[in-house]
């Protein structure tokens, strides 16, 4: 049984949970400053919750795939009326396959995208409507483009300290440039940081939109002395969660907005890159 106790005491986070535990790191590079991007996950996470296939019988479809890759994603490159490629098709497969259980993937890259941009109505005001739906799909499908993975792969052989100077530098710039991945043995999930807050100079909270709990104050605990972190996953209160996630280096990544829409589309035999 594991339970995350986050209370405030004196202004150190005191945490209870069961773990294996993991060499510490060398903190010394450990930036330690308090950001917020200005994200607030009431206005700017979407008001309905991640979801899995059978809610929707929209699927990622060729129209999505002509939206994300043009031309290339064509037999002969005829666009009206499209006829998927074999290899196009096959993509679409995969992804739909992966959707089955659940879009957080894409609900945090779609909340993230609009926020910098300042898109209105803010993402809270959108209904669950077809157009919506497929710019999640659309985004959830990011996750498979090579270049993606490729920094997500990186990211996940870097320190937690590593990971949270890296969210620490860009958060200062009031926007969402990385969504964050964690992984146990109970499955993986993303969530959107948005903030990085230092309750002592060996832990810290980041501030995330959860897309299982919409408007919700949600976040990851990062124990620097343990070198591992903490995620309530579950618990309607994080700090009664009795399940609460656990791991460390290895099992937590970032991925960038920039390497999703700079990626190069895997099937169309040229320099494409995703729109």
């Amino acid at each position: 049984m594991k339970r995350l106790a986050a209370l405030l005491t004196g202004g150190v986070l005191i945490l209870t949970a069961c773990g294996s535990g993991n060499s510490a790191p060398n903190l010394d590079a450990l930036l330690r400053d308090n950001v917020n991007a200005g994200l607030a996950p009431l206005q700017n996470g979407f008001a309905f919750a991640n979801f899995g296939a059978a809610a929707s019988q929209e699927q990622f479809d060729v129209n999505d795939l002509v939206t994300m890759f043009g031309a290339g994603a064509c037999v002969d490159g005829q666009v009206d009326p499209c006829a998927p490629t074999a290899q196009a098709a096959a993509w679409a497969r995969m992804v739909n396959d992966a959707r089955q259980s659940g879009h957080c993937e894409g609900l945090v890259v779609q909340a993230s995208a609009r926020f910098n941009q300042k898109a209105l109505p803010t993402t809270a005001q959108l209904p669950r409507d077809n157009e919506v739906l497929h710019g999640v799909y659309r985004a959830f499908a990011t996750q498979f483009l090579p270049e993606v993975q490729d920094t997500a792969k990186e990211w996940s052989n870097r320190s937690l300290v590593d990971i949270v100077n890296e969210l620490t530098s860009s958060l200062k710039d009031g926007v969402t440039d990385y969504t964050m991945g964690l992984y146990t043995d109970k499955g993986g999930h993303a969530v959107l940081p948005y903030a990085v807050e230092f309750s002592s100079d060996t832990l810290a909270v980041i501030k995330v939109y959860d897309s299982n709990w919409p408007g919700m104050d949600r976040y990851v605990v990062i124990d620097f002395e343990k070198n591992e972190w903490f995620f309530s996953f579950s618990g309607r209160d994080p700090q009664q969660d009795e399940c609460v996630w656990s791991g460390g280096p290895g099992d937590i990544d970032l991925t960038s907005l920039d390497a999703r829409t700079s990626a190069v589309c895997p099937f169309c035999g040229d320099k494409t890159t995703v729109t």
